[in-house]
């Protein structure tokens, strides 16, 4: 539509009323879109499913250290012999003068893909000193086999004479990082 309109001479003029321009993408636009964002999500899709595993091997470490620092707290607080007990399926159970002080099922954070290696037994004593028992579980080593060896982060559980446990990565080299084992 055209409405009618003098310029300064007097003249009329044709004026068009303007248009209101729509907004939006279109169906092109969104198809490109998606194509980046597909393109990006299976490049990243390695990376995240390795840090997953990671955090899923350092969530089970840090489980297994928590269980030892509690049945040598409770060995020490409670002045007798407390058990700590580690199964195969990252499950633990801390046991003090035949009571079950606390456990830890297996589905809390691990999964079946996590792999754990026990050095010594899978049952360690801890006194009423706080010392642990020669000849039993001294190490732990956590590793994922749900994605390639060189993209995991395998962690190692430790046990001192004296009963302190230490978390540590066994593939550090460097003698002066405080993480290697």
């Amino acid at each position: 539509m055209r409405n009618k309109l003098a310029n300064k001479q007097g003249r009329r003029m044709l004026v068009s009323k303007p248009r209101f321009k729509q907004s939006g993408f279109t169906l092109t636009e969104l198809m490109v879109a998606v194509a980046v964002i597909g393109i990006l999500a299976s490049i990243a899709a390695p990376s995240y499913n390795a840090f997953i595993a990671n955090t899923k091997i350092r969530t089970t470490a840090e489980s297994v250290i928590n269980g030892l620092q509690l049945a040598r707290a409770e060995a020490i607080k409670r002045n007798l012999a407390v058990t700590f007990t580690l199964n195969n399926d990252s499950s633990w159970s801390v046991i003090g003068g035949g009571v079950v002080i606390q456990e830890k099922s297996s589905k809390e954070g691990a999964d079946n893909k996590i792999s754990i290696v026990k050095t010594g037994g899978n049952i360690l004593v801890f006194t009423a000193l706080g010392t642990a028992t020669a000849g039993q579980l001294t190490r732990v080593d956590i590793d994922s086999t749900a994605v390639a060896s060189a993209n995991t982060k395998e962690l190692r559980v430790t046990v001192g004479v004296g009963g302190n446990a230490r978390m540590c990565d066994p593939n550090i080299t460097d003698v002066n990082n405080p993480k290697k084992c």
